[in-house]
């Protein structure tokens, strides 16, 4: 029984039951489903070496090692920013690589001039609007009582008390 309990912990759905989770764990997992591609063939023999590939002449091979050495002492050098940079090695295309500079800012047009004109008045409304007047005069009387706010609490009574350490 204790052991029908632990089974029934380790499965992985609530759907799923013991028989579910055992038949998955247990059974053919790949019932069904094709095989991995290169499955059906034999294993490779890893006794069998392709041969080498051939060393290229004495002369090519003294050409890169120098290449490479001056390369790395190149690299050994920090670049002091104000230095032109080093020009890139001999025979390297130029189609897929950086610039050493950016590009210049775009050229801009010229635009038009502007003529200054009035705005037009809209439409609808007559030319002259009605001035106002200079001094408005008394202020206006103050509203009723109802609409008027307490008055704050006194001094102190407005803060809240600082806190006891």
């Amino acid at each position: 029984m204790l052991l029908a309990l632990s089974l029934a912990g380790c499965v992985g759905s609530p759907t799923e039951g013991p028989r579910e989770f055992w038949k998955n764990a247990f059974g053919p997992p790949l019932e069904g489903r094709p095989l991995p591609p290169g499955t059906e063939g034999a294993y490779p023999n890893l006794a069998s070496v392709p041969p080498a590939p051939p060393r290229g002449a004495a002369s090519e091979r003294e050409a890169l090692r120098d290449a490479l050495a001056d390369a790395r002492s190149q690299s050994r050098q920090p670049v002091v920013p104000g230095q032109p940079v080093p020009p890139p090695p001999a025979g390297a295309e130029s189609a897929g690589q950086v610039p050493l500079a950016p590009p210049g800012p775009p050229r801009l047009a010229a635009a038009p001039p502007l003529r200054r004109e009035a705005p037009a008045a809209a439409p609808g409304l007559p030319d002259s609007a009605p001035a106002l007047p200079a001094d408005p005069g008394a202020p206006p009387a103050p509203p009723p009582a109802e609409f008027l706010a307490p008055a704050p609490p006194a001094g102190d009574m407005a803060a809240p008390p600082p806190p006891r350490l």
